[in-house]
């Protein structure tokens, strides 16, 4: 499948005097965090592909422990793909990887997280919200981005976050919108509030289909975002040490109804044990994928209270699916 970047968006002062389509325009909080794109050829099972911003990603590749959510992305993907695209269509959905982090005496931290970015705080644990969608008609086809309430409408149906709208309206309005703002985020999780937790800027573009190419959008950031402390993400660290307590509670947060739905449709409804079977394979998968050096300094009897532990919290879930 091949890779398509998103494309690199001007910053504001590049683009005022350009003219733009008339209409419905939205300013989205622009997240900070790492881009991280889903590819789905048509919506065949097992054709999505992770990216990162310049190229697909390997299984195994560290990348701020995406593997970790790749169960849940890869039910969301197909559900978009079934939506808009079809066999015959690829459908690429660029979102942005964020969280890891949150700085308050009320929220525990996360075993084995490190921060996205910093000097903006969104989670304790790893998110991803999507921001576009494009979808092409064959390899050649540049493709159309879709417009912004039809990215709203198919994320919730396939229950995928988006970037906090700020305002909605006619272009002329887009410029009166502050750039400077709490963060959005922390509330739409639930989060209590973090002082100064001030936003990166905003993501201005008509609510419309375009073209890559054609898409009218630009971005604003607050003046001090070239400070370092905007800039410290931690490269993610595949051969930190987790206990075998952190990797067991590490597997449990990788049961899903996703990861579930997966399983009954590899293995039908006919077996429970198949499925469950499955279910901890493939949460195994992943988590040694995200935890390398962890996971291989499991003892046998380790392993076999993961394995334990992973079937007594899937079980309730497999037989709620399969009834």
């Amino acid at each position: 499948m091949r890779f398509r970047p998103f494309l690199k968006m001007p910053a504001s002062r590049e683009v005022k005097d350009r003219a733009g389509p008339g209409g419905i325009w939205v300013a989205l909080e622009k997240l900070h965090g790492a881009q991280l794109v889903v590819g789905v050829r048509g919506v065949r099972e097992g054709a999505v592909r992770f990216g990162k911003r310049k190229a697909w990603l390997a299984d195994d590749e560290a990348f701020f422990g995406w593997q970790l959510l790749r169960a849940e992305l890869t039910d969301s993907a197909l559900r978009v793909a079934r939506a808009v695209g079809g066999e015959g269509r690829d459908v690429y959905l660029y979102g942005e990887l964020f969280g890891g982090r949150y700085p308050h005496p009320d929220v525990p931290a996360v075993p084995g997280m490190a921060p996205v970015q910093t000097g903006i705080w969104y989670a304790p644990d790893l998110r991803w919200a999507v921001f576009d969608v494009l979808v092409a008609g064959s390899e050649e086809d540049e493709g159309v981005l879709l417009a912004h309430h039809e990215v709203e409408a198919l994320a919730r149906e396939a229950r995928l976050l988006t970037p906090p709208v700020v305002r909605r309206g006619p272009r002329s309005e887009m410029g009166t919108v502050p750039t400077r703002a709490t963060t959005r985020v922390p509330a739409l999780l639930g989060l209590p509030p973090l002082a100064g937790n001030v936003a990166e800027g905003l993501v201005i573009k008509a609510d419309a289909r375009a073209a890559p190419g054609q898409r009218m959008a630009w971005k604003r950031k607050i003046e001090e975002f070239d400070e370092a402390r905007f800039d410290e993400s931690a490269a993610w660290d595949a051969g930190q040490r987790l206990s075998p307590e952190e990797l067991r509670a590490w597997a449990e947060r990788l049961i899903n109804p996703a990861r579930i739905a997966s399983a009954v449709s590899k293995c039908g409804r006919d077996s429970r044990a198949a499925v469950l079977d499955e279910v901890v394979l493939d949460v195994r998968v992943d988590l040694e994928l995200a935890f390398p050096t962890a996971y291989r300094a499991l003892t046998s009897a380790d392993e076999e209270r993961l394995d334990a532990s992973l079937r007594e919290r899937a079980a309730p879930e497999v037989d709620a699916a399969l009834r």
